[in-house]
């Protein structure tokens, strides 16, 4: 029964990984920006720097889970400042020259 119970909790967890449910750290999609684009993430980390400009329809704050902190792009209401997020939506990267990456964010709810 135990062992019963352990498998279908291994199983969960990986399931949870293969899907993107799993909070994935930030210094990992900065470090290989590429291995992400265009995939669905979910983070876990404090909201600042939260804005939102009249004339769109987006806004935008950033996530640090303590290993770096990336930009949120979202529809929906804004955090407030320091909350605990987790935040589920697909990495991607305004463009790329030489190898380096600029404007990498994750589009909330993609």
């Amino acid at each position: 029964m135990l062992a019963t119970k352990k498998i279908l909790c291994a199983l969960a967890v990986i399931s949870a990984l293969a899907c993107g449910l799993a909070p994935v750290k930030i210094s990992d999609i900065k470090q290989d920006p590429g291995r992400f684009e265009n995939k669905v993430v979910t983070l876990r980390g404090k909201a600042t720097g939260a804005t939102k400009l009249p004339f769109m329809k987006e806004a935008f704050y950033e996530v640090n889970d303590g290993s770096g902190s990336l930009m949120v792009i979202t529809r929906k209401a804004l955090p407030p400042e320091g909350k605990e997020v987790f935040v589920r939506g697909k990495v991607r990267s305004a463009f790329t020259i030489g190898g380096q990456t600029y404007g990498l964010a994750v589009m909330e709810g993609e």
